[in-house]
């Protein structure tokens, strides 16, 4: 059962289902659609929207939907239930990023509790494998309950191709025992020189984030 503090922060006295989680996202950004049956449908409308439907950009188009669907069913097959991503030229320079959101059953350390907030910023105070820190990891409050943040550095695998690219990655894991349950946003850029900026996007986003009644 919740307690009556986590419960009136929340605004809920059980554990919410995904959909009932509301993300304001700037106008720039394009929701995902992560349903099986409509989801390839949908990535070829908005990356005809976004590459142009010029016979000349077919080329393109094929590229963007063999990306989309390898991010698309390896971001689902993990658990997530949001998908967004923000591609946009400005002053002629290219800005990309990506959110996904996933929950999951809450981990329990070696003596069988719950993972609390502390003891996850004690493992993340230890990057994984093929991560560099960028921000010591920290407990931050959000809107949709307190979150341990992450960000580092790693890298991504170019879809068709045998290289990689580093990413920026920043992430929030919120832990709920009340709820057994673990959410986590992991915001994504490769566009490093803007990083620190969108790093502070990411943070607003994360912020303004709520449970819906």
């Amino acid at each position: 059962m919740s307690s009556p503090d986590e419960s009136a922060r929340s605004g809920l006295t059980s554990a919410p289902e995904p959909e009932r989680m509301s993300i304001i996202l700037p106008s720039a950004w394009q929701v995902i659609d992560l349903d099986p049956a409509t989801r390839d449908r949908s990535a070829r409308r908005l990356i005809r929207q976004a590459v142009g439907s010029a016979d000349s950009l077919a080329l393109y188009r094929r590229w963007a939907e063999q990306a989309y669907h390898s991010m698309i069913t390896e971001a689902t097959e993990s658990g997530a239930f949001f998908a967004a991503t923000y591609d946009e030229q400005v002053a002629g320079r290219p800005l990309s990023a990506s959110l996904l959101v996933f929950i999951g059953r809450l981990p329990v350390d070696d003596r069988g509790s719950p993972v609390t907030v502390e003891e996850m910023l004690r493992v993340l105070v230890e990057p994984g494998a093929g991560e560099s820190m960028l921000e010591p990891p920290t407990v931050v409050e959000l809107g949709l309950g307190t979150a341990a943040r992450s960000r580092v550095r790693t890298t991504a695998e170019v879809p068709e191709s045998d290289r990689t690219v580093p990413v920026d990655l920043t992430r929030f894991f919120l832990p709920r025992a009340d709820w057994d349950r673990l959410l986590v946003m992991a915001f994504s850029t490769v566009i490093l020189p803007a990083s620190d900026a969108l790093a502070e996007l990411f943070d607003l986003i994360a912020l303004g984030a709520r449970w819906r009644d």
